[in-house]
């Protein structure tokens, strides 16, 4: 579809702005921000010992060791760049390899959930989200799974520019607190940063859409 980007990008907007319908699709920007909290420590150095994903969309990532300062960034800027590749690897590729990028989101969250999840609330929800991906890979067909893993990308995408925002609430807690106490930075720099670097993805997308689909 060539307008296909503008619609779904649309449609993962209107959504992000309901009240509660909002969360289960929160969730996959929930994790893929942990995740990249958690890659980070181990590229380092560090250890990841659990991932917790919350039924609101929130989440955490406990880690030790590693460079703290790249753990910290490592996460707004992971949820924006995962959004990117999965969209790219779906979009640029057309239909072709939506089934394969589906399989393997599929086994990377099963893959964390038995690495790291601990609790019951954070395995229920890796397990719906397990069971999202291999559906669209067993029933969906080829350009269906791939709108819908385009769509699931975009809304990453989105909720990175969104979600730093929240950091902004007098309370003095979060990743952009954490380093602006460590490099005494004002927080709101953290904050724009993260802001600045999910829109330039979801122009980058654009632009690429708008080329490949011409």
């Amino acid at each position: 579809m060539k307008y296909s980007f503008f619609i779904l990008t649309a449609l993962a907007f209107l959504i992000s702005a309901i009240p509660i319908i909002h969360y289960p699709f929160g969730w996959f920007e929930t994790f893929f921000h942990e995740l990249s909290h958690g890659m980070a420590a181990l590229v380092t150095g560090g250890s990841v010992h659990r991932i917790e994903l919350n039924i609101d969309g929130s989440g955490l990532c406990t880690t030790s060791g590693g460079m703290e300062f790249l753990i910290l960034l490592a996460g707004y800027t992971g949820s924006a760049l995962w959004g990117s590749l999965i969209y790219l690897s779906v979009s640029l590729g057309k239909a072709r390899y939506s089934k394969q990028i589906s399989a393997i989101l599929t086994l990377v969250v099963l893959l964390v959930a038995l690495l790291w999840a601990r609790d019951l609330i954070t395995i229920a929800i890796l397990f719906i989200m397990t069971a999202i991906f291999a559906m669209a890979y067993r029933y969906g067909s080829r350009n269906l799974t791939r709108l819908f893993i385009e769509f699931i990308a975009l809304y990453v995408v989105l909720n990175a520019i969104r979600s730093p925002l929240y950091l902004l609430d007098g309370r003095d807690i979060g990743d952009g607190a954490a380093l602006s106490q460590m490099t005494h930075i004002p927080e709101i720099f953290w904050v724009v940063a993260w802001c600045l670097i999910a829109c330039g993805c979801l122009y980058f997308l654009f632009k690429k859409t708008i080329i490949f689909r011409k």
